[in-house]
């Protein structure tokens, strides 16, 4: 959801207050939630009333009066090391220096709160939450208080996770922050996409290979900066394969068909191969089969779209059919790609594994070529993360393994490192999908900057030209001005002679008849 006019609103009461502490708006907003995930943040907030939700990570508090503002009823406790402004300025880099910077951060996220009439409501913890790491590194590390403040004032209807953003803390900080909240309540974090992106999401993937039970979301790739994702074990359902299908490949979808089967048909020859579900059933019918070829069980639009529990009872019956497994896959997280119960590669990869088959990568770089961000007209445009591994299992020990055996094979860590290179390239093609619209907006602003300048040389001309007769028909102007003024006052004169005249003549005549 994009800002709306009340949000905005809000957003733009916490600059004021901060303003007015002597902190400019142009500091502010580079510590605060942007416009568009502040909004989504607020919208993600639990419905009901008096609801109380954990942060950690305050800083000076902007999250943390958003929440307050939007929500009345909202009570918000916060943790963070709490530093003296000076030690969290110098690991942020930030050059302002204008402030008291021996004042600590939740000194000044208070004194906002009372400028904002929300200090009653909002809680502070001085601490780290899981870990006593921090930005400022060793020399500055917090004793870890979240348990005390869970055991105190749990459990929380949602945890909004914004602190330390390197793996292992974030890891740390989701296994606790899954102990603080209710049945059911989401823990948000920030930064899910975009500049710290990276380690947030290897970290919340690895905790959802650990708690099968929660879902993951955050919004699509292409909309840039909107970085809120929400791990929750209610998850709201995602749109069905066949739409997420078409997003992603348009009426190139035929040719993800095609090339796959070419990639398959070059590693094993001919398949004896079934199709699990209806969107696979496209892909079974360009393979070339064979009876006596290797058994191949297709399932490109079934794994994720079915809760863990039941995706793998469905692995496991296909699997003892099969000699050769070709399973589509989405990375968990992204809005209208990814499945309800996308689950990482690497929880994947473990399941398989534990059923006796080897993971191989054999589609995906087969694929590469024709979906080349740079080329033109991409045969595969590849926009979103949907179905970005299409895995290859193939049962160990048997004729179609040797067949594979020169393939690259995926193991746990090696799943892990692979879905988030992907998951990254997605990013970045966004990004560079965006950075082409606005060149083309730059453009044509230009191209309309041209036509104003031409616009605006030729009525300058035109000026210049206006000028140039006036200077030179000027004097020649002022005599003939001069020479009608004479020529007025003399008919003037002799029409007040006239009248003068007249009047003595008629004085003259009167005076005789009388």
């Amino acid at each position: 959801m994009l800002a709306g006019p009340a949000h905005n609103r809000r957003i733009e009461e916490v600059l004021e207050a901060f303003e007015s502490l002597g902190f400019p708006r142009s500091v502010v907003t580079q510590w605060s939630v942007p416009a568009r995930d502040a909004c989504d943040l607020a919208d993600a907030l639990p419905a009901q009333l008096g609801a109380r939700v954990l942060e950690i990570g305050t800083f000076v508090g902007t999250s943390a009066l958003f929440m307050l503002l939007t929500r009345p009823d909202l009570e918000v406790h916060t943790v963070d090391p709490n530093f003296p402004l000076e030690i969290e300025f110098d690991a942020m880099h930030c050059g302002f220096r204008s402030a008291d910077l021996t004042t600590r951060t939740q000194e000044v996220a208070a004194r906002a709160a009372e400028l904002l009439g929300v200090r009653a409501r909002l809680h502070l913890h001085q601490g780290g939450f899981a870990t006593e790491a921090t930005f400022a590194g060793e020399n500055a590390r917090a004793v870890a208080i979240g348990e005390a403040v869970i055991a105190q004032h749990g459990p929380f209807d949602a945890v909004f996770l914004d602190g330390l953003h390197f793996e292992e803390a974030v890891l740390a900080d989701l296994r606790l922050a899954a102990t603080a909240v209710r049945e059911g309540a989401p823990i948000l974090l920030h930064d899910t996409i975009g500049y710290w992106g990276s380690c947030v999401r290897r970290a919340v993937c690895r905790f959802l290979e650990e708690r099968p039970a929660f879902s993951f979301s955050h919004a699509p790739y292409a909309d840039l900066y909107r970085s809120i994702g929400r791990l929750t074990t209610r998850p709201a359902e995602s749109d069905a394969v066949a739409l997420r299908a078409e997003r992603s490949y348009g009426a190139a979808l035929p040719n993800f068909y095609e090339y796959t089967a070419r990639a398959l048909t070059e590693t094993f020859g001919p398949l004896e191969a079934q199709a699990h579900d209806e969107f696979s059933a496209p892909l079974v019918a360009r393979l070339h089969t064979k009876d006596g070829g290797a058994r191949c069980a297709v399932l490109l639009g079934t794994l994720d779209e079915l809760m863990p529990d039941a995706s793998h009872a469905k692995l496991v019956a296909v699997a003892s059919s099969a000699d050769v497994l070709v399973l589509g896959l989405t990375p968990p997280g992204e809005a209208h790609a990814a499945g309800t119960w996308s689950r990482p590669l690497a929880a994947r990869v473990a399941a398989i594994e534990a059923l006796g088959f080897d993971a191989f990568d054999v589609v995906a770089p087969f694929l590469e070529p024709f979906s080349y961000a740079l080329g033109s007209g991409c045969v595969l445009p590849c926009s979103t993360t949907f179905l970005s591994t299409t895995l290859v299992a193939v049962r160990r020990g048997t004729r179609a393994w040797q067949q594979c055996a020169s393939r690259d094979q995926v193991r746990i860590t090696d799943a892990r490192r692979l879905e988030d290179a992907r998951t990254q390239r997605v990013h970045d093609r966004a990004m560079l999908g965006r950075f082409r619209a606005d060149l083309a907006a730059s453009s044509d602003s230009l191209a309309q900057c041209d036509a104003l300048l031409q616009r605006t040389n030729a009525d300058a001309t035109a000026l210049r030209s206006a000028l140039e007769l006036a200077q030179r028909d000027g004097p020649l102007l002022r005599e003939r001005e001069e020479q009608l003024a004479s020529v007025s006052s003399r008919l003037q004169h002799m029409l007040d002679w006239r009248v003068h005249l007249g009047r003595h003549h008629f004085w003259r005549r009167l005076g005789a008849r009388l």
